[in-house]
């Protein structure tokens, strides 16, 4: 198929192909870290966002949120297993189905059907975790897609395909468990990764978009170092579990190894895989959009994961009309096209995993103006903020009160609400989630 950008005549209702690469981190996007020629021709050939981010670190309320283009507070999923998707709220699928679009999801992890984001697809597959388009499931996800495509001629497809190849725990396919493929194993299925898709997009027809996005992000640096393995249960224990503010030791803690030993790829010391903070590492993801019609351009505005639901309804429309004009006004999100007249947004966001044990460690950030302020809405421990020019990492707090005060009063009017607990303990378990 053709990825080109602008050059091609924009199709009057595309096909839509929507890959999710679960812990898919922006800055693996477009760059040289891991070996990825097929992902870098779709950010050269199509309108990139590399800064976007996500509205939890978390893959549940982070999939709700780009569905419905809504926070948390406003479509019902809260956490990997608190919460359904409201009755009242519009999910992509709907929407694509409401258009005479085929719907199909190809999806894995947490997203079963009991969290309600079945809703609008015609076809929902849910497949285990140990299926992956690294493996042996390529052939079959390479086959469902070419079936898509050849079901129908009078009828586009809009295919949601979530990837779960860079999620813990991570298998290297043996060809790439090469430094020419990266630095660490991530990288190195990355690049895998890179080529399964290709092949997969290799039997699109020509007049199909492909979305590129991440749910969230992943702390990876030094996960396989020891003293991070026992750094970070000492701190499960005594901050999740008994609540103790162990804040100030964590940060001096990564001040001396970010002083010491600067990495490539930037990560805390002590963070660990995704969910448990907001640092922009875990919640700064790709958006991509490559195909027919859409513009070559990188935009530097920072935007949000909510934003994804108003760009892709604009896909529906010829003219380039604002999706929100049709029924979407409670949306959270704005449109992403035109890319030349995207600025900066506001970027609220969430930490609500399962390592964090008990609802009270939830965290609430808002990311903007270069700077993040993190509250903990359930502990009574100070806020946190942070000059991200100055202090990418988060490491060194900074105390304005008044600055704190304004930019508390840029978070969400809504509060989450008690959400159903999901019966779903033994697949988090074998997901690697607790």
């Amino acid at each position: 198929m053709s990825n080109g950008g602008s050059e091609d005549p924009p199709a009057e209702r595309p096909n839509v192909l929507f890959v999710c690469v679960d812990c898919l981190r922006s800055d693996f996007v477009g760059t040289d870290h891991a070996d990825t020629p097929f992902i870098d021709s779709l950010v050269e050939r199509g309108a990139s966002y590399p800064s976007t981010f996500a509205t939890a670190t978390t893959t549940t309320p982070a999939v709700a949120s780009f569905m419905t283009g809504r926070y948390s507070e406003g479509n019902g999923i809260h956490s990997l297993d608190e919460g359904r998707l409201r009755e009242d709220v519009d999910t992509l699928a709907e929407r694509f189905s409401e258009a005479g679009y085929e719907t199909t999801a190809m999806v894995t992890g947490p997203l079963v059907e009991d969290t309600g984001l079945d809703r609008g697809f015609d076809e929902y597959h849910y497949r285990d975790r140990t299926e992956k388009l690294t493996e042996e499931w390529e052939a079959e996800a390479a086959d469902a897609i070419e079936s898509l495509a050849e079901s129908d001629a009078d009828d586009p497809f809009f295919c949601y395909l979530h990837l779960w190849a860079i999620h813990k725990p991570i298998e290297v396919p043996p060809d790439f468990d090469d430094p020419q493929y990266g630095e660490t194993p991530y990288a190195r299925t990355l690049s895998a990764l890179d080529r399964s898709l290709e092949r997969v997009c290799d039997r699109l027809p020509d007049d199909t978009v492909i979305a590129l996005h991440g749910d969230h992000g992943e702390a990876i640096t030094w996960i396989h170092n020891p003293v991070h393995k026992l750094g970070k249960y000492a701190r499960t224990g005594l901050r999740y579990y008994l609540g103790l503010d162990t804040r100030p030791i964590e940060r001096r803690i990564d001040r001396f190894v970010a002083e010491r030993w600067p990495r490539s790829v930037p990560d805390r010391f002590l963070d660990d895989r995704h969910g448990e903070n907001v640092a922009d590492p875990v919640a700064n993801v790709p958006f991509v959009l490559s195909g027919p019609g859409i513009p070559e351009a990188e935009v530097d505005a920072q935007v949000r994961q909510v934003d994804v639901f108003p760009t892709l309804l604009d896909l529906l429309d010829g003219d380039d009309r604002s999706a929100t004009e049709e029924g979407t006004e409670s949306i959270d999100g704005e449109s992403l096209l035109s890319p030349e007249r995207v600025t900066d947004r506001d970027a609220y966001m969430r930490a609500c995993g399962a390592s964090l044990l008990k609802r009270e460690s939830w965290a609430r950030g808002l990311r903007a103006d270069g700077k993040k302020l993190v509250v903990y809405p359930d502990r009574d421990w100070s806020p946190e903020f942070y000059d991200l020019e100055e202090d990418p990492l988060e490491l060194y707090p900074i105390d304005d009160e008044d600055a704190i005060e304004q930019y508390r009063a840029r978070f969400p009017d809504r509060e989450l609400t008690e959400g159903e607990r999901l019966e779903i303990d033994g697949l988090l378990e074998d997901l690697g989630y607790k």
